[in-house]
């Protein structure tokens, strides 16, 4: 049964809501954001919530499936409904909150939450964007193995954020690899990066070996033997601090890994 004008009206009580989204309990939660759902779909009501925009990104804390699908959809219609602008006040918070559902354990909260940061991308001013620079690196790898993710979807999804993001640093290269679906050459990308980068880049890789996808732990073993030939030689780990990281351990792990997926698992 859809909601009535009366209701809408009804339900479209600002600071009645404002209230109800801090309370930390699940149940409650749940309905004020099913209720914000339905607000956010009409262009009249959206408006009327985007000063509450702040409250639900709050939500998001909890990673719960239903309640970080909802906040996403909401961010989504009101940015749609009144202009991403409204997004601006919270988009470097946002966009940091986003980057934990990339690998959300529902495929609809990874999509949403990929799109949302690709549309928080370009409601940045300038004042902004080296905050911003910061956390969108960080969302380059996880974007890159979520490019093999087994829902079409959500490797679209990604794929787009990536071409976006490399817009967003002006990074040609990176740009154009993404286009063409080059994951190879996008990872040799990666690895051009300065030490430090590449570094952070090997440990946000770790958590992909024990996913549920043969296809991303594929993607971070692969990702891992690369930069093993590239940054574990003997002259960078003898003549670095930040090289020299306990790599045997991670090594054999990897190793571990490959040879796991080698027999019977999944083939790029």
């Amino acid at each position: 049964m859809h909601p009535t004008e009366e209701n809408l009206q009804e339900l479209c009580k600002p600071a009645v809501l404002q209230r109800l989204l801090k309370i930390e309990s699940l149940p409650i939660l749940w309905l004020v954001l099913r209720g914000l759902v339905l607000l956010s779909e009409r262009p009249e009501t959206a408006k009327g919530i985007r000063d509450l925009l702040p409250d639900i990104m709050g939500t998001l804390w909890f990673a719960k499936m239903s309640l970080a699908l909802m906040a996403t959809k909401i961010f989504r219609n009101v940015m749609t409904h009144v202009g991403k602008r409204e997004a601006r006040p919270i988009a470097v918070e946002l966009a940091e909150k986003l980057l934990p559902l990339f690998s959300h354990v529902s495929s609809e909260v990874q999509e949403g939450s990929i799109l949302l940061f690709k549309d928080v991308m370009e409601a940045v001013v300038w004042w902004q964007k080296r905050h911003m620079k910061k956390i969108v690196r960080r969302g380059l790898l996880p974007l890159l193995f979520q490019m093999s993710n087994e829902t079409p979807s959500v490797a679209e999804a990604s794929r787009e954020a990536l071409i976006c993001c490399a817009k967003f640093l002006k990074w040609k290269e990176l740009k154009r690899q993404a286009k063409r679906k080059g994951k190879m050459e996008i990872k040799e990308c990666l690895l051009r990066q300065d030490r430090d980068t590449v570094n952070e880049y090997l440990w946000l890789s770790l958590p992909y070996l024990e996913d549920s996808q043969a296809s991303l732990r594929y993607e971070a073993v692969e990702f891992i033997a690369m930069n093993k030939s590239l940054c574990a030689t003997p002259e960078n780990i003898c003549t670095s601090g930040v090289a020299s990281l306990p790599l045997l351990p991670l090594l054999k792990r990897t190793t571990r890994h490959l040879t796991v997926l080698t027999p019977t698992g999944w083939s790029p």
